[in-house]
């Protein structure tokens, strides 16, 4: 089986995370733009700011692996955990009015945050299938392993 192409790799994660900065960036500009602008539900702004803010924070901590690991994956736990419990306050906060008079929010800070939070729930449905598909092959090829030393 061939080794995958350490340059694809690299391409693949510098495509992410640029993908990734500027979707948080851009969270962070219109989230600021519009505080105010959205009167049912005032937190939808606030929301988009504090998780791209935190997204770009934890973009920061990348450099920090090498040299300060332990501290690194301490404070990426950290934020993680904290940028969960956002993500699902995001959703109540967003999701609850949804199919309320348009005119409650900003359009574009509104539709923003929704598309925002249906694409990180696309996400995670992604990592979680890659997940569980490679729990099972690895499940599959250990069995099969072990199946083929007991045959000898």
């Amino acid at each position: 089986m061939a080794e995958p192409n350490p340059s694809a790799i690299v391409g693949s994660q510098i495509f992410t995370l640029v993908v990734w900065t500027v979707l948080s960036t851009t969270m962070v500009v219109i989230g600021s733009m519009h505080v105010g602008n959205c009167p049912r539900e005032p937190n939808i702004p606030i929301y988009l700011i504090v998780a791209g803010a935190f997204h770009l924070v934890g973009f920061c901590l990348i450099p920090l692996k090498k040299p300060a690991e332990k501290l690194a994956y301490a404070l990426e736990s950290i934020i993680g955990l904290f940028s969960f419990c956002w993500f699902i306050a995001g959703s109540v906060w967003v999701f609850r009015i949804y199919p309320d008079d348009p005119r409650a929010c900003n359009d574009l800070v509104y539709k923003f945050a929704f598309g925002i939070l249906i694409f990180e729930y696309i996400f995670i449905a992604f990592v979680l299938f890659a997940v569980c598909l490679f729990t099972c092959c690895a499940g599959c090829l250990a069995f099969s392993g072990a199946e083929r030393n007991d045959s000898q």
